[in-house]
């Protein structure tokens, strides 16, 4: 009696052990959303000497997440939406060494629906394309684009990759970084997301691959 229910008692733990690790591994697969979603609060620099700032913020009437960049006192910010998905447009600031005030927007582009936006689930392999319209803004007026003819629009997911980095000197590995390719008449974009982070590494290549310009995350702000 005691060796047939310590034998189902068994069974049963044996089962249940086997759910639990399904389930474990189900909620750890990665995720291509997961890739693109920012955390506000999170700084960083990158090799070619920019900071990196994910703040949480307002654009164009709306709650959004921007990515704010300043390199050689050349400030940028790109704005998303709580996805990190949909891109809401950008601002440019000013350039002091050329006269411009540092602190006043001197370009703006807001995109308008449609938005463009990253599909929630592509697969390893798969293409997708960016689509939409917006309007740029300048000293000079207004004037409105095609998100195509100007910005990269057709994009292969290549895959899931573990990136081995070294912030602040220390070797860190990013789990579950999501490698997505470009490519245009003249060049092609590898470029690397991880989630919380946006961007950390990026490579640019000519027509005949050689490497033209690429950049990577190599210190962590702490806050």
């Amino acid at each position: 009696m005691h060796n047939t229910k310590s034998s189902a008692f068994k069974a049963i733990l044996g089962a249940a052990i086997a759910v639990a690790a399904t389930t474990s591994a189900t909620a750890a697969a990665p995720s291509f959303a997961d890739c693109f979603k920012l955390k506000p609060g999170v700084a960083y620099r990158l090799s070619d000497r920019s900071r990196v700032q994910i703040i949480k913020t307002q654009f164009a009437g709306k709650a959004a997440i921007g990515v704010v960049s300043i390199d050689g006192g050349v400030k940028t910010a790109s704005f998303f939406d709580e996805t990190g998905r949909q891109r809401l447009g950008s601002e440019q600031y000013g350039i002091a060494a050329l006269g411009g005030n540092a602190n006043e927007v001197a370009i703006k582009e807001v995109f308008a629906t449609p938005f463009p936006e990253v599909p929630a689930d592509v697969k390893p392999g798969a293409a997708f394309k960016l689509a939409g319209k917006g309007v740029k803004t300048t000293s000079a007026g207004n004037e409105s684009f095609a998100f195509g003819k100007k910005y990269q629009a057709d994009h292969v997911f290549v895959g899931f990759e573990s990136l081995e980095l070294k912030p602040n000197y220390k070797a860190r590995t990013f789990e579950n970084v999501c490698h997505v390719r470009s490519r245009g008449k003249d060049n092609s974009v590898d470029s690397w997301y991880a989630p919380e982070y946006g961007v950390i590494k990026m490579q640019v290549k000519t027509a005949k691959g050689d490497v033209f310009f690429s950049y990577e995350l190599d210190g962590l702000e702490e806050r």
